[in-house]
This record gives C-alpha cells, sequence and structure tokens, in this order.
C-alpha cells in the first residue's frame, strides 16, 4: 500500500538509509540516529515523503517527490529512493514507483519526472530502464562518496509524458 511518509516513519526508515548496501547510493554517509534525525528532517521538507508497506504493514520501499517551482513546475525529482534490504527483488519497488507514476501523473501538468544515478549502480539503472525512464545525459564527475577518492559520474534519468 503506498502512503504519505510521516516523521513517524524515523525509526522504519533509518536502518534502510543506513543498510550497506543501499546507503552508497543516496547523498549521505552513514551515521548514527542522532546525527540522522536533523538531516531526516530536511529530506522529508525538501519534498513529499512516500511509503510503501508490505500486507503486514512493514515499510518496504520508500521515495521523496521533489516538485519543482514556476517555470519547471510540470517537473517532479524522484529522490531518496529505496527498498527495505529485506524486500528487495521481490516487487515492492517496482509497484512503488509505478504507483507514484500514477499517482503524480493524474495531474496533468506533469510532463516530466526525473531521477539521478551513479553511473556505478548497475542494479539501479536497470531497474529505472525497465519501468520507462530513459538517460538523458551524464553529470561527470557528480557524485563523492566518502570512502572514494574521486567523484563519479551520474546519470540523469527521465520519463516524459505528451
Amino acid at each position: 500500500m503506498l502512503r504519505l511518509g510521516t516523521e513517524n516513519d524515523f525509526d522504519a526508515l533509518y536502518p534502510i538509509y543506513m543498510h550497506p548496501t543501499v546507503n552508497p547510493y543516496l547523498n549521505f554517509e552513514m551515521m548514527s540516529k542522532e546525527e540522522f534525525l536533523p538531516l531526516f528532517h530536511e529530506l522529508i521538507t525538501s519534498g513529499t515523503l512516500y511509503v510503501y508497506e508490505n500486507d503486514d504493514g512493514q515499510v518496504a520501499a520508500t521515495c521523496i517527490v521533489c516538485r519543482s517551482q514556476r517555470r519547471f513546475s510540470h517537473v517532479i525529482c524522484l529522490t531518496t529512493f529505496a527498498t527495505n534490504p529485506k524486500f528487495q527483488r521481490k516487487g515492492f519497488g517496482t509497484k512503488l514507483i509505478q504507483k507514484l507514476i500514477e499517482e503524480l501523473t493524474k495531474d496533468e501538468r506533469i510532463k516530466r519526472i526525473e531521477l539521478y544515478a551513479e553511473v556505478d549502480n548497475e542494479i539501479g539503472l536497470n531497474f529505472y530502464k525497465k519501468l520507462g525512464f530513459q538517460v538523458e545525459g551524464c553529470l561527470r564527475k557528480s557524485y563523492k562518496r566518502m570512502q572514494n577518492d574521486h567523484p563519479i559520474d551520474e546519470l540523469v534519468l527521465a520519463m516524459v509524458f505528451d
């Protein structure tokens, strides 16, 4: 079930965001709950937090939707997308993104949904392409992980609606 997330989801989302297989592809480093709490507040005020729950009410996947303003008001950017490692490869991430696209495009003004993914995120890139996102370009040396000595390239992917 897709629903709006709240600050009450912090305890369910923290272990997902800090999981060693998920965190390298998010835009923040591993940190304690206390350190992450202010960042979590910043994240959920930057856009609209969505969570997808399994039948038992556990958070299976999450994403933040950022709506652009003024001349870009037809554009939405998906950020901080993560699937709970316990539920990966079970269709929950796919359901979340599909339901989000369905919900977001009810607004006929929305003509573009975009996201960014690192060039070394092969699983993520295949996932996004399977859903219909197309690579539009490359931001060279755009993304830097703390454990790497050098920045890596990040791809811009988008889905465009007529």
